[in-house]
């Protein structure tokens, strides 16, 4: 009977060991998990000692995750957790907040200790991973608040922490470092939020043109619709400052129904003065997800009597793989419509052209950064061109956009069925001045 009840009182404890071990550890890396970090944090501002909290975001993996499933995705966290655990110092707390969330606490005396962290963590995932036999990149983005330097609450340090990571994305810059200057960045964001709202219930957006020609003639092939926010004083907010908080708000929609109706309803006034040409559209990765925006595109179609086959639907690598089961059944959808699919910025993801394959897609759009980027010195006009050949292949046009001189223009200029667009050749045009160019150019080549 002792035998017995020492090995339940064994059987109990090990029990309970195990239980509070998963209570404050991740179940799939075996780091620690979010609730460690929060008992962590509390006894250090307890023992009143001075430690920094980095937060941790992985770019881009959500890409991965889809590209090669969940598993796969799984497989490569305890990896990354692996050599990241591999390069920390002791006494630095290494934590799994979920998805591809991590953070770190470290105690310290002077920052070279926090910059040494860093170095650390960044050096420990710049070797590539192989990922189903394919190597794979990884990069992450850091925001570092300190105590007591930031806040003396666990709760303010993580808001601190999280702003600082999130301008380290939109910098680019791999770190950051909280400030001040970040808190009124997110108010200038919210006003900005209401500001797109007033524009929306107002009609304060408008649209140029800018055209898309055949390389090898003089002839207009379409005109790109390019959304334009004019302000009061003459000024205009550029798209790369309101576009991308349209999306995080949740207006981005509102905004693509007001360029479907003003692009479509132009159009349809160009025809009854017989200027014709193609149309382009951009959607952005939230219009891929359900019919919504397909259904409007649909319903305005048919008001305005338009040819769906004069139409050619933008939308950017990146957009495809934020999810690609969704884009592949919107692009269906779409193509269902008789409209033309364009993959835009092709070249700076993951996109192959075996999943381009299957799908009905006729136009591709090559990243401008291999156009602007082009000289003697490196391969990007082989790259674009075994593109182009590539993309004839699956029977698709080629467009060459971010044209910005004759010398980038005279080496394209051998390439063969190529469609291109740039500053160079013509800057986006307002209304007016789209149709004085057109007639000019339909007359020139009447000649």
């Amino acid at each position: 009977m002792t035998n017995l009840s020492l090995k339940s009182i064994n059987k109990y404890h090990q029990a309970a060991l195990s239980e509070r071990y998963n209570a404050l550890h991740d179940a799939l890396t075996g780091l620690k998990n979010r609730q460690f970090m929060l008992n962590s944090m509390k006894a250090k501002i307890q023992a009143d000692q001075s430690f920094a909290l980095m937060l941790i975001d992985l770019d881009n993996f959500k890409h991965i995750n889809d590209a090669f499933g969940h598993l796969a995705g799984d497989a490569l966290l305890k990896a990354i957790a692996t050599r990241m655990q591999a390069h920390t110092v002791n006494g630095t707390d290494l934590i799994r907040l979920g998805g591809d969330e991590f953070a770190v606490i470290l105690p310290y005396q002077q920052y070279r200790e926090i910059n040494s962290c860093i170095k650390q963590l960044q050096s420990s995932i710049k070797k590539e991973f192989l990922v189903r036999g394919t190597v794979v990149h990884v990069q992450m983005s850091i925001g570092i608040a300190c105590y007591p330097t930031q806040s003396s609450s666990i709760t303010e340090l993580i808001k601190c922490a999280d702003l600082a990571m999130y301008e380290a994305k939109e910098r680019r810059s791999s770190f950051c470092y909280y400030s001040s200057s970040y808190q009124q960045s997110t108010k200038q964001h919210l006003q900005l939020i209401d500001q797109i709202r007033n524009a929306l219930d107002n009609d304060e957006f408008s649209l140029h043109y800018q055209p898309i020609f055949s390389l090898g003639s003089r002839a207009v092939y379409s005109v790109e619709a390019l959304l334009r926010w004019q302000q009061a004083d003459g000024s205009f907010i550029s798209p790369s400052l309101f576009i991308p908080a349209a999306e995080k708000a949740g207006l981005i929609s509102a905004i693509t129904r007001q360029v479907i109706n003003k692009a479509l309803g132009q159009l349809a006034s160009w025809q009854e003065r017989e200027l014709y040409t193609r149309l382009q559209i951009n959607l952005s990765a939230h219009d891929l997800q359900g019919n919504e925006i397909i259904d409007y595109l649909s319903d305005q179609l048919e008001l305005f009597n338009i040819d769906p086959q004069l139409i050619i639907i933008e939308i950017t690598e990146s957009a495809m793989m934020t999810d690609i089961q969704s884009a592949k059944t919107a692009i269906k959808a779409l193509h269902k419509l008789g409209v033309t699919l364009c993959v835009d910025d092709f070249g700076a993801g993951f996109t192959s052209f075996t999943m381009l394959s299957d799908l009905p897609i006729r136009q591709i759009k090559i990243d401008r950064q291999y156009v602007l980027e082009m000289d003697s010195e490196n391969n990007n006009f082989e790259i674009i061109s075994s593109i182009a050949f590539l993309a004839n292949r699956i029977k698709a046009h080629i467009v060459i956009e971010g044209i910005e001189n004759e010398f980038q223009l005279n080496k394209l200029k051998s390439l063969d069925n190529v469609l291109a667009q740039g500053h160079y050749l013509s800057e986006p045009l307002c209304v007016e001045t789209l149709e004085n160019y057109l007639l000019k150019v339909e007359h020139q080549l009447a000649r």
